[in-house]
């Protein structure tokens, strides 16, 4: 007999022996094991008990099948195990799981959220919850209109469970209700299944295996600096490109490091000219350009070592398993058989009838040792405490419209509401935008656990009083959740400890106090600092300040940065995983369209015990854009390549050449005069362009005002050479683009004025190819800055145009840029072009070469006009024939005139002969 995998299932049906006959439970359907060579006792494991395609539980079993061969029974197969009284076989001791006493701890916080039960409202719950045949009743909850959290919070009991977690019986958590009539119906229940995350060495494991990865990734090659140095390359960034030659000497290895250090002191002085950190620095949303894209400004706060912050595209709680690290939520869900009567609707889609908010800790005891303290023996009180909310409303993002009255834009507004209380902020209207900018602070207080729901809503206001205002989301924050995560998220731990300045440290507690509170809270030891404060040990591992602090000279000032003790404790919290310093992008949803975000909330919020000096808000004022002026005086271009090769053919160089710059925003690009008859794409301009502007130095952003939303463009600004005359060519025979706030520092001269200075260049494969034929394929060191920073800039540039999907240079520009704000500009007039006042600089007349000689003018054009004439041949021989007319005829008056002269020589010969004969 031949066995398959394709044995028929083991079923095993499930029944309630009860007062009234037995009551079918589900059945379980198993495949069983199949052993064909040598046996091994099976595993048993859990298998899901189904009772009309609904999930009824599950059962601890194993099934086994056995060929019925002759050889099988006499080698294989294994006795059958003895039976007890009942005359059912016992499990056998290779199989049955090995039974310790373990001890099972409850932390009951309370019940929220309890709907009614057969139309009538819970009003004395009662919670059972047991465990492998253990039942354990929590005290009852008194008034749950006054105090929904239990009297006592702590319980616990032992008994005998499998040893590990995979056989474990499952924590039923069962909610009833006490009616009047004596009544107890069973309510819901809840089942908890996974003992693992209730270990309470879980947490200590989890940050051991973290130091673990800490160690391997922080050697001492300094990988986690700024700089780090691979191979031949040091880079930065993609702007910043190192090469170091290779040396094939001890010296020259000697000479190669000096020269990385004088690259990486250059690079320090690269970070300075971006734009101006301590003024930026100053402002909260610097932190938060920095994390969304400001490269700039990040590697300028990661040099000085500023603190940043955690940007969360989603709501918070969703990254923290809903803060359930302390306290988690167990949902009651009504059972299958009262689905089944007559009940709400409402229940037929959502079965959960109530939370119950509580925790376990379950832990095997030692047999030979006193068992361990209590973990949950010294628990705060659960009595209603008044806290403090502080909600930062910062700015609204792509908001849904809601009014068809409006042209894609809303007139947003803040309501908040928590218990009794609301704020509805209809003073601070921010019209006509889908992205309006709050950088609102709100102060409420709420008592939990009577009020632990925070919602924030955001409305579409309407000017008429006729309509209402339109409800565009809202979001919703559990307070005590929050309040009583261990991450401690009620105030965000900001990356360094600063006692002074824009991001000095706001919470109530040191440092210090808080590593010690999360050492109780976890059961890890406290921790021991050094003398100095420079290092800390806690739980094993070492921690030094130096780890952390890569430059010394930032942390100097000790009026700003606090003692060397509390930063290292900070350090450590943060390595522990705590909350840092954040904010969050939470999603706002419409009850009217259930699931479909409606736009996000830029936000966060600090939860401080009520006190009578709460620390001081944090500023979160944004900054205005500044008006500003940039002036572009174009001095000259060379090596215009102004024609195709094709075009170029026999045609003269002579062009006249113009230049333009157009900046961001500007639908029209502004133009200087004609360099007429420009040789060889060489033209003098001397002339300065004016652009005004809004710039915002947090987003590197050009603003441009706008009736319903302002527009907002890299600062760009873009100079073309073109033809005076558009006919000859429609396009510019080359332009540059550079962005004010990241552009290449121009060349000196023009041999170092090379199109690698683009950012983003890609070399042809054809020029590729050549240089590296020519041997001079080397990238080149590559300079930015910014000229928001340096104020004014001065060099060449190449221009270039686009074929064939790559960049190809057709000339250079020498000119000069420089950045003032409005009012340093009143200060230092300058006028378009070479106009009055020609001051700040005094551009000069161009020096240009003659080209043009009016007395040739018409011989040319003639010249010109026979050449390209059809009667081409017909005009030149009659251009010949005149000419051979022209040498007949002067050829014979010229011999005419030289008879006569012989005539009259011989006459005068004769008479002088006469005369002298006469004599």
């Amino acid at each position: 007999m031949e066995l398959h995998l394709t044995s028929p299932r083991v079923s095993i049906e499930l029944y309630h022996k009860g007062p009234q006959g037995d009551v079918y439970l589900g059945e379980c359907q198993m495949m069983p094991v199949i052993t064909k060579g040598d046996y091994s006792l099976p595993r048993m494991k859990w298998n899901p008990v189904l009772e009309q395609d609904k999930y009824a539980g599950d059962i601890l079993a194993v099934s086994e099948i056995f060929p019925l061969t002759e050889e099988f029974k006499k080698s294989n197969l294994p006795f059958l195990p003895p039976k007890k009284d009942s005359g059912v076989y016992q499990v056998p001791p290779g199989i049955r799981p090995i039974m310790k006493v373990t001890r099972v701890e409850i932390l009951s916080w309370g019940l929220r959220h309890l709907k009614s039960w057969n139309s009538r409202p819970i009003t004395q719950p009662i919670v059972e919850i047991e465990c492998g045949g253990f039942t354990t009743t929590l005290p009852d909850i008194v008034d749950l209109k006054q105090n929904p959290n239990f009297p006592s919070t702590s319980t616990y009991f032992d008994l005998a469970l499998p040893e590990g977690y995979t056989y474990k019986p499952p924590i039923n958590i069962r909610l009833l209700d006490k009616r009047e009539n004596g009544f107890i119906p069973l309510v819901g229940k809840y089942v908890v299944s996974d003992f693992s995350r209730y270990d309470p060495d879980y947490l200590a494991k989890m940050l051991a295996a973290k130091e673990r990865d800490r160690g391997m990734n922080n050697d001492d090659d300094d990988s986690n600096s700024l700089y780090s140095v691979s191979g031949q390359t040091v880079s930065t960034d993609d702007s910043t490109v190192i090469v170091i030659e290779d040396e094939k000497t001890s010296g020259g290895c000697l000479a190669c490091i000096s020269k990385l250090v004088k690259k990486i002191q250059s690079l320090a002085e690269v970070l300075d000219e971006t734009d101006d950190w301590e003024f930026l620095s100053m402002y909260w949303w610097s932190r938060y350009f920095a994390m969304e894209g400001n490269s700039l400004l990040y590697k300028t706060f990661k040099h000085h070592e500023l603190p940043l912050i955690q940007v969360y595209e989603k709501e918070i709680e969703l990254f923290f398993n809903n803060f359930s690290d302390s306290i988690q939520w167990f949902k009651f869900k009504k059972v299958a058989k009262q689905l089944e009567s007559e009940e709400d609707e409402d229940l037929e889609k959502d079965p959960t009838v109530g939370v119950y908010k509580g925790s376990f800790r379950i832990y095997e005891l030692p047999v030979d040792e006193a068992p361990r303290p209590l973990i949950y023996g010294d628990v705060p009180t659960s009595q209603p405490l008044r806290v403090l909310l502080r909600v930062y409303v910062l700015q609204g993002l792509v908001l849904a419209c809601t009014s068809p009255l409006k042209e894609n834009y809303c007139d947003a507004y803040l309501t908040l509401q928590i218990g009794p209380k609301s704020i509805k902020d209809t003073g601070n209207v921010v019209r006509k935008t889908r992205n309006p900018v709050f950088c609102k602070i709100y102060n409420t207080e709420t008592i939990l656990p009577n009020f632990p729901e925070l919602v924030i809503s955001v409305y579409d206001y309407q000017a008429t009083e006729e309509l209402i205002d339109n409800l565009i989301g809202l979001t919703k924050i559990d307070i005590e959740d929050r309040f009583l995560s261990i991450k401690r998220p009620i105030c965000s731990l900001t990356e360094r400890y600063m006692i002074d300045g824009p991001h000095k440290w706001r919470d109530f507690m040191l440092p210090t106090q808080i590593l010690d509170e999360f050492c109780v809270a976890t059961g890890i030891s406290l921790p021991t600092y050094s003398s100095d404060g420079r290092s800390c040990i806690i739980g094993g591992e070492h921690y030094k300040l130096s780890e952390f602090e890569k430059y010394p000279e930032n942390f100097a000032d000790r009026k700003v940065w606090g003692e060397e003790k509390e930063r290292i404790a900070l350090y450590v919290i943060l390595e522990m995983g705590l909350i840092r310093d954040h904010v969050e992008k939470r999603r706002l949803f419409n009850p009217v369209l259930p699931g479909v975000p409606q736009g996000r909330l830029l936000m966060w919020c600090d939860i401080f015990p009520h006190m009578e000096t709460p620390p001081e808000p944090m500023n979160i004022d944004y900054p205005e854009p500044v008006e500003m002026e940039l002036r572009v005086i174009v001095y000259d271009c060379v090596k215009v390549e102004t024609l195709d090769e094709e075009v170029a053919k026999g045609a003269d160089r002579l062009h006249d050449l113009l230049s333009k710059s157009q900046f961001a925003g500007e639908k029209e690009a502004q133009v200087s005069e004609i360099h007429v008859r420009a040789i060889n794409g060489n033209a003098s301009f001397n002339w300065r362009f004016k652009h005004l502007f809004k710039y915002s130095y947090l987003e590197r952003k050009v603003i441009i005002p706008n009736e319903i939303e302002d527009v907002k463009y890299d600062p760009v600004v873009t100079l073309a050479i073109a033809d005076a005359d558009p006919s000859i060519s429609p396009e510019p025979y080359g332009i540059v683009q550079l962005n004010l706030a990241n552009c290449p520092r121009g060349a000196s001269f023009l041999t170092k004025c090379r199109m690698e200075m683009i950012p983003g260049y890609v070399k042809p494969p054809e020029i590729q190819e050549q240089e590296e034929k020519e041997g001079r394929s080397k990238p080149i060191k590559v300079t930015y800055l910014s000229v928001f920073k340096k104020k004014k800039t001065l060099g060449w540039w190449p221009i270039y145009k686009k074929r064939k999907g790559f960049l190809y240079q057709t000339g250079l520009i020498n000119m000069e840029m420089e950045v003032m704000t409005r009012s340093q500009a009143e200060k230092r007039p300058a006028g378009f072009g070479r106009e009055v006042p020609n001051t700040n600089p005094v551009i000069d007349e161009p020096i240009r070469i003659p080209t043009t000689f009016p007395q040739l003018d018409s011989k040319v054009k003639m010249v010109k006009f026979i050449w390209k004439s059809p009667n081409k041949p017909k005009l030149i021989l009659g251009v010949i024939a005149n000419l051979i007319g022209g040498m007949v005829a002067g050829f014979l008056l010229n011999a005419s005139t030289m008879v006569q002269d012989l005539v009259s020589s011989v006459t005068n010969s004769v008479n002088n002969a006469t005369a002298a004969v006469g004599v």
